[in-house]
Parts: structure tokens; C-alpha cells; sequence
């Protein structure tokens, strides 16, 4: 019994760790909600790749992938698995972006609830908007990389939805970049 309280007690000390670098309110909550879509993003896209390389009919190296005016390509040229498998390396580095955005907000406007003031507003602007809409996005790339995954196996071609799961990590991107900037605004006066 000792060992099992032990443990417990170790995964106590992250999640204050934690509270004091992202607080326990909206700014929290938003971080949190990312992490949750990146790592289902990452679940998907693990699948996607391990069903490839498998043998499974998510062999794209013969499907075609259709592009937005309705050319054919193959696979080859661009394996939209690969899309798909490279969108988790976009992903990562955005976690540790919305890492240092909601440890700059919780240092410079801690918010302890779900509402953000209205002097705090003033301050941050949309940046909780943004944040919100950013892990959005990713929840539509993971819809994307769904589809890609249950279309694979009937034969259908993934093109269109690895495309859209780059252009919804894209839109996530630049979401973040926007609330980046309102902040460095916020840090220089």
C-alpha cells in the first residue's frame, strides 16, 4: 500500500508543478484542450502509419490523391499517410508554443475561473479566442486524419483529407502566431 500512495503522491507534485506555471483557470483549460487534440491528432496518425506499414489498404504508393482542381497525382509524388504522419511533427512544436503562451498569460494576468475579467480582457484582447479556435482547428485535423483513417481500408483515396489536415494545422499555426503577436505587444508596454 505504501508504493501505490507513493506513486500518487509523485503525480500530486506535476499537477502543482503545473498549476504554477498555468494556473487552474481558462488559460489552463485552453492548454489542456490542445494537449487532448494533439495527442488524439497523434493516436490517428500512429494507426494511419502502423495500418501502411502493415500491409493494410492504407497503402497510398498506388492510390491517388486528388488535388484541389481536379488534377490526379500519385501517391508517390506526395504519400498523404506521410502528410498525415508529418502534420504530428508541426503539432509538437506548436504544444510548446501554447506551452509559453499560457505560462506568459498565467504570470501576467492569472485568471482563476472560466470568464476572463474585464480588465484582463483589455489586456490579452482575443488571445483566449484564439487559443480556443486554434484547438479547434486541431480537432479538425483530427476529423481529418479519421476519415483518411476509415477511407483507407475501403479503398477510397486519403488525398483530400491529408490536405485538409495540413491546412488545419496550418490555420492552427497561424492562430497561435497571431496570439503570439497580441502578446509581445502586451510584454513590450
Amino acid at each position: 500500500m505504501k508504493r501505490f500512495f507513493s506513486g500518487l503522491r509523485k503525480k500530486a507534485t506535476t499537477a502543482v508543478r503545473d498549476d504554477d506555471r498555468f494556473g487552474t483557470g481558462l488559460w489552463r483549460h485552453n492548454r489542456d484542450r490542445f494537449i487532448r487534440a494533439v495527442d488524439r491528432y497523434y493516436t490517428t496518425a500512429v494507426a494511419l502509419h502502423e495500418a501502411r506499414d502493415s500491409g493494410g489498404s492504407t497503402t497510398s504508393s498506388a492510390a491517388s490523391a486528388d488535388t484541389s482542381d481536379g488534377e490526379d497525382i500519385t501517391a508517390s509524388a506526395t504519400d498523404p499517410v506521410d502528410v498525415i504522419v508529418d502534420g504530428t511533427h508541426r503539432l509538437n512544436a506548436l504544444v510548446d508554443v501554447v506551452d509559453g503562451l499560457t505560462a506568459t498569460l498565467h504570470a501576467r494576468c492569472p485568471v482563476t475561473g472560466q470568464v476572463v475579467p474585464g480588465p484582463t480582457r483589455q489586456v490579452v484582447g482575443d488571445v483566449p479566442e484564439l487559443l480556443t479556435k486554434a484547438s479547434s482547428k486541431v480537432g479538425e485535423a483530427v476529423l481529418a486524419a479519421s476519415m483518411a483513417r476509415s477511407d483507407g481500408p475501403t479503398g477510397r483515396s486519403i488525398g483530400s483529407s491529408a490536405e485538409a489536415t495540413a491546412r488545419f494545422i496550418t490555420d492552427a499555426e497561424e492562430l497561435l502566431g497571431r496570439a503570439r503577436e497580441i502578446l509581445a505587444r502586451v510584454e513590450a508596454s
